[in-house]
């Protein structure tokens, strides 16, 4: 099976998202995350959808977990329902969002799966502290469990490799290591069992520290005959 790939797309209107998100589908993503963080709230998102058949991931990242988005808590809240009743596929709730469990509980209703995410901008958490995050995530109703860390050093990248291949199978697990020495982590992780990884549209257009552009990725996977 080969490894699946995400490409996230953030503008700031949804003219613009919606034609990133059609130019996108040449490059056969398997998901398209978009990400609200710069768009400015509207009552649908309808026009996103009709671009593109592919599974669409609902993301408005907090400042807190290394997103931009300025607003209030209720409004990045407000966004993630919106796209979940616009037919978006899955939603992305960080773990430490409050109120989670109504917005979880009307995103299910709208017919979305759940994204529980963590980010650690800092570090590679230790195995037992990756352990309890993902936990928690589960008991939150995670359907994809996200675990996103930095790496400081490329031994890191064991780290997160070495959890993945533990725990993929306890749940649909998201796992690497951003940042320039977590490369191989984003590259190897859905190898070893990772749901999916990231990459971004093309350079310039990344949006975390270690994203490489999709079409080198697809050709670093077919140069390790997974593709």
């Amino acid at each position: 099976m080969r490894p699946k790939i995400c490409v996230p797309v953030m503008e700031k209107t949804i003219k613009r998202t919606a034609r990133s998100v059609r130019l996108l589908d040449r490059h056969d993503p398997d998901l398209v995350e978009i990400r609200f963080d710069l768009m400015k709230s509207a009552s649908s998102f309808s026009e996103i959808r009709d671009a593109t058949e592919r599974p669409l991931i609902a993301t408005n990242r907090s400042r807190a977990q290394g997103g931009q988005f300025s607003g209030t808590q209720q409004n990045r809240l407000e966004t993630l329902m919106t796209a979940a009743r616009e037919g978006f596929d899955y939603v992305d709730i960080e773990l430490t969002s409050k109120d989670d469990r109504r917005v979880i509980h009307n995103v299910r209703q709208d017919g979305a799966e759940i994204v529980i995410s963590h980010h650690n901008s800092k570090l590679t958490p230790t195995e037992s502290t990756l352990k309890s995050i993902l936990e928690k995530e589960k008991r939150a109703g995670a359907d994809i469990c996200k675990i996103v860390c930095t790496a400081k050093s490329y031994a890191d990248n064991l780290r997160c490799l070495k959890f993945v291949e533990k725990h993929a199978t306890d749940a649909k697990l998201v796992c690497f290591c951003m940042g320039k020495h977590g490369i191989s982590s984003r590259v190897l992780s859905p190898i070893l069992g990772g749901y999916f990884t990231f990459a971004s549209f093309r350079p310039g257009l990344e949006t975390a520290p270690g994203q490489i552009p999709i079409d080198e990725l697809r050709s670093l996977y077919k140069e390790l005959g997974v593709a």
